[in-house]
């Protein structure tokens, strides 16, 4: 007898020691703040669209350019009838129907004034760089909504399979039990199998789980974009993250953002396009040499100013009119896209009121599971229950706890998904 318990104690001491070993491998659970963090840092979704920025920025300096004179060097030489080569394209002196021979020099020229053609170029640039800012903010809504997802469905299959692993255990206890009053002749050996049946459930729940949860994790890598997965996702946390806001107002959201300034584009775009049609000042000046000139005495330089006044111009006038119905369009995107937060909103609040009602009822029927669970189990432990009244418990009560945590899911899914398309991420 001393011999036996002796190795008994030898075995539980084995037993210990290796479940400690398994623990202490455990990977170190990631939060969600740093979830978002990494995927944020690592997007290349995210790089392209910033690089995009960066393009959109010398649109800018490309519109200011009208601001600046030009200056070209030009040469031009011909032979035969004097004069007849304007489609050439030189200008200043080497353009003039009174020179000969050859012609070379410098030409400048300055818009003075072009009644706001620059002005509104260069203020749809600028909206145009903070338009495709508001697509960055929009691109990390995206890669940020995938991420927080995610991250609680992983949550949730590490919740599930620590549960199904109690619950293992717990049928394992009433199988042994169970098996001993079999062997004692105090029950049908029906119910030895119908126990065995129940654990075995139990365990192809906790599988099912931890494989979820495995490629769950594997998702979560590639989502941050990160080489190892040495990490694995926490129990479903009570409460939302503090760094995610659901009770934000969609006048933050980036979506919103976007459109309106779509609309300052499309305005500034409406604008330039009617500064078509008013007068534009220039100024032009050069110097050069030729090899002689007719009619007029030569020399070495020429400058004048122009005033240009368009009288009909039909491209000008179908430009307006695209600019124009490109702005009403913007102006609809507006309220569609107020109309769609309204909808994502209602949609998410009814998501989690629901939830919180639900999971106040479930944690009343839970108490009241648990309750039977151990009555159903003393019962049966003292013989005075059914192993069916037992199993039922069981069903029962890893039905409610599966239940409550699939709500939490939804509520904590749906409150992080609230707060970042309103633009509530901190």
């Amino acid at each position: 007898m001393k011999h036996k318990l002796f190795k008994l104690s030898i075995i539980g001491v084995i037993i210990i020691f290796c479940s400690s070993n398994t623990w202490a491998k455990e990977a170190r659970n990631i939060s969600i703040d740093e979830v978002l963090r990494l995927t944020e840092m690592n997007s290349p979704r995210l790089s392209a669209s910033k690089m995009r920025e960066i393009i959109a920025s010398k649109s800018v300096d490309v519109a200011k350019a009208n601001y600046y004179p030009t200056l070209s060097a030009e040469a031009i030489d011909d032979t035969g009838f004097a004069g007849s080569n304007g489609l050439l394209g030189v200008g200043g002196l080497m353009s003039s129907p009174y020179r000969s021979g050859y012609g070379a020099g410098l030409v400048a020229q300055q818009i003075i004034y072009d009644f706001g053609r620059t002005y509104y170029d260069v203020e749809a640039s600028r909206h145009e760089v903070e338009l495709s800012k508001q697509d960055t903010r929009v691109t990390l809504y995206q890669i940020k909504q995938l991420a927080l997802q995610t991250y609680y469905e992983c949550a949730f299959f590490r919740t599930e399979r620590d549960i199904w692993g109690r619950l293992s255990h717990e049928s394992g206890v009433i199988t042994n039990e169970v098996q001993h009053f079999v062997d004692t002749g105090q029950v049908s050996i029906v119910d030895r199998y119908l126990s065995k049946a129940q654990t075995e459930e139990a365990q192809t729940q906790q599988a099912f789980f931890a494989d979820r949860l495995k490629k769950s994790i594997h998702e979560l890598a590639i989502i941050m974009n990160v080489a190892n997965e040495n990490f694995s996702c926490p129990p479903l946390p009570k409460e939302l993250t503090r760094s995610l806001n659901p009770d934000t107002g969609i006048e933050s959201s980036p979506l919103l953002a976007k459109a309106i300034v779509s609309t300052k584009v499309a305005q500034s775009r409406l604008n330039q396009e009617k500064s078509g049609f008013y007068p534009k000042i220039l100024a032009i000046a050069s110097v050069g040499e030729m090899a002689s000139a007719r009619e007029v005495q030569k020399k070495a330089y020429s400058g004048g100013i122009a005033v240009i006044l368009p009288l009909v111009d039909l491209h000008t006038s179908g430009e307006i009119q695209r600019a124009s119905a490109q702005l009403s369009a913007k102006t609809e995107d507006v309220e569609a896209e107020k109309q769609y937060l309204n909808q994502m909103n209602a949609k998410y609040d009814l998501i989690i009121h629901s939830s919180k009602v639900r999971l106040q009822h479930l944690r009343e029927e839970y108490a009241l599971a648990k309750k039977a669970f151990d009555v159903a189990k003393n019962r049966y432990f003292s013989l005075e229950g059914e192993l069916i009244d037992l199993r039922e418990a069981f069903r029962n009560i890893a039905r409610v706890e599966t239940e409550i945590e699939a709500s939490r899911t939804q509520l904590l899914q749906a409150s992080g998904s609230k707060a970042l398309l309103n633009g509530g991420a901190g």
